[in-house]
């Protein structure tokens, strides 16, 4: 029989944060963000720039109502705690602190895959939350950019993807 990985899905609290970060479409060969990415720090450094938060991670926003219908807005961003003077083609977002629906991907993109669907399954059939689809909401997946940053390597190249899911959960109504 074949064993099927555990993915561990957690509920995790998040405090609100303010973000620079460049808006990308959806493209097919997946390497928008990856264009957005270097648009992005072309004008902010990771390493160097002030504003910039303590943890090292580069975020991938997820606009939640795209989820229902198909999702083509992305945005690639930084946190910073303040935002400062904005350079042209950076926008700033303000996400929203609160309950999220938390999973950790390590592995090839098949892997990949099955904790998307892991954590969709949750969601469809968790008694207490569902997805927060409400306008303006932004999902997010945070990739490490130690030891190494896949922002900054084709797609098709990558071996191991690594990074955290976190989307927005509201009670389901009725509870």
């Amino acid at each position: 029989m074949h064993e099927q990985q555990q993915v561990a899905i957690e509920l995790v609290e998040l405090a609100p944060f303010k973000v620079l970060a460049v808006r990308t479409e959806m493209t097919p060969d997946k390497n928008g963000t990856r264009v957005a990415w270097s648009t992005l720090t072309a004008q902010i450094s990771p390493k160097e720039d002030s504003r910039l938060t303590d943890e090292p991670s580069a975020y991938v926003f997820i606009p939640q109502e795209q989820w229902s219908k198909q999702v083509d807005t992305l945005w690639v961003g930084l946190a910073v705690r303040e935002f400062g003077e904005v350079p042209d083609g950076v926008e700033t977002l303000e996400v929203r602190g609160g309950l999220y629906a938390s999973a950790r991907v390590y592995g090839n993109e098949a892997h990949m895959w099955r904790v998307y669907e892991a954590m969709f399954a949750w969601l469809e059939q968790s008694p207490d939350y569902e997805l927060d689809r409400s306008e303006g909401v932004l999902g997010m997946e945070t990739v490490p950019l130690e030891p190494l940053n896949s922002l900054t390597i084709p797609y098709t190249e990558i071996e191991t993807f690594d990074f955290t899911m976190l989307y927005p959960v509201r009670k389901r109504s009725g509870h």
